[in-house]
């Protein structure tokens, strides 16, 4: 089986990949050499082959074209900062398993990340980030529970104290 772009041994034509067409186009002003299609300076006449063009024996086969592939590129990643990683899991732990102290150590450790990765150059800013928000978020809401007890706890203690003293 011939290969895409072999031209046949009298060089009048070239394989596509599904059949034998004409090394001419329709046109006449582009001609098939085997590799690429090339402009003709002048235009052959219908049913002419062009002059220019060698003839090949069955000895001799017309010459392959040649491919050349791209050079493989290697990228490499810069590795991601461990304790991007541990911020991220201690901001996602603290929602679920150890409140206050997850949300503190998510906090500690996306600083610790941050000024790291400034220094470094390594990835995770994204996760250190994450977790800084998330251990934040924790903090401020565990605050606000805190404080929200106090107060109606405080509050009621108040008022339970206001009507003991007030009904003596």
């Amino acid at each position: 089986m011939a290969s895409i772009g072999q031209l046949s041994p009298d060089g009048s034509q070239y394989w596509d990949g599904q059949r034998w067409a004409p090394v001419l186009s329709a046109d006449g002003q582009w001609a098939w050499d085997g590799a690429q299609w090339k402009r003709i300076a002048m235009p052959a006449a219908p049913g002419q082959q062009l002059a220019t063009r060698p003839a090949y024996s069955a000895a001799a086969p017309p010459p392959q074209p040649t491919f050349q592939y791209a050079n493989p590129i290697v990228m490499y990643k810069a590795p991601t900062n461990s304790a991007a990683v541990a911020s991220l899991v201690f901001g996602i732990v603290s929602w679920f398993l150890c409140p206050l102290v997850g949300g503190i150590l998510a906090v500690v450790f996306g600083h610790t990340a941050q000024g790291q990765i400034r220094r470094s150059g390594e990835s995770g800013a994204g996760m250190a980030t994450a977790g800084l928000v998330l251990g934040y978020i924790h903090i401020a809401a565990a605050a606000i529970f805190v404080i929200f007890w106090l107060l109606i706890l405080g509050g009621l203690t108040a008022i339970l104290g206001a009507i003991a003293t007030s009904s003596r």
